[in-house]
């Protein structure tokens, strides 16, 4: 209980240190919920690729609400190709453990998703209405969000410590893998889209479908932050 005091006032002090960060938020997220109810009358009638990307490359990746935070709290050039938060760092040459300076992270990470996404999804539901009840689009918003947790929670273990060839070598290798294996399950085999199988689950089966979520969202959070703590044991700061 005592290191989870410590990490949440680091993060905290991180957020009194970005007042910016919550209008830069409140920004990207009305832009988001104008471009994405553009884009759902026209999935609804035909799946296609536009309102899957953007939930998975953008909102649920957790990438649109990192981007807000200040510059030395986020992932940075350190040296060659080494990558590393400068914050992080600091906390690193402290007195601080390694247990706590992880948590701090991810709850950082969730408390910018959870404001980003969480809003999001509980706007977005007048342009859902027509094919999702309540209970129904709540299943749907739990699929979605935990995926932003098991998937999303990746992006604080990037700033422990990352290599950019690595990083652009394994992107292209396994997004090529994912983006081939994604266009035939969604759009051969399935031939409906992504958000529309979720819609789909969230329909027939949302109890099932929504404690799956909830149970690979736990185990997300903890295989990300002992890989994240992994990194901090590893690699030298100095």
């Amino acid at each position: 209980m005592e290191s989870w005091k410590q990490s949440f006032w680091i993060a905290i002090f991180e957020w009194k240190h970005s007042p910016k960060s919550f209008l830069y938020l409140l920004g990207i997220l009305i832009v988001s919920l104008l471009f994405i109810r553009s884009l759902i009358p026209t999935y609804l009638e035909e799946a296609s690729m536009g309102l899957d990307f953007y939930f998975l490359a953008f909102i649920f990746s957790g990438l649109l609400s990192q981007y807000v935070r200040p510059k030395d709290f986020q992932l940075q050039k350190i040296t060659g190709l080494f990558y590393a938060s400068p914050f992080l760092i600091a906390l690193n040459q402290l007195a601080v453990e390694k247990e706590v300076i992880v948590t701090y992270k991810f709850l950082s990470y969730l408390f910018y998703y959870t404001l980003y996404s969480g809003m999001l999804l509980i706007v977005l539901y007048p342009s859902f209405q027509q094919v999702m009840t309540l209970g129904s689009y709540v299943a749907f918003s739990i699929i979605w969000f935990c995926f932003g947790i098991y998937i999303g929670c990746v992006n604080p273990t990037f700033e422990a410590h990352s290599n950019l060839g690595w990083n652009i070598l394994y992107g292209t290798i396994f997004g090529s893998m994912i983006f081939i294996a994604y266009l035939f399950i969604f759009y051969k085999w399935y031939d409906a889209g992504l958000v529309s199988w979720t819609i789909y689950l969230a329909t027939e089966k949302p109890l099932l479908a929504s404690i799956i979520s909830i149970v690979l969202a736990i185990i997300g959070w903890n295989f990300w932050k002992k890989i994240m703590l992994r990194k901090l044991m590893k690699t030298d700061y100095l």
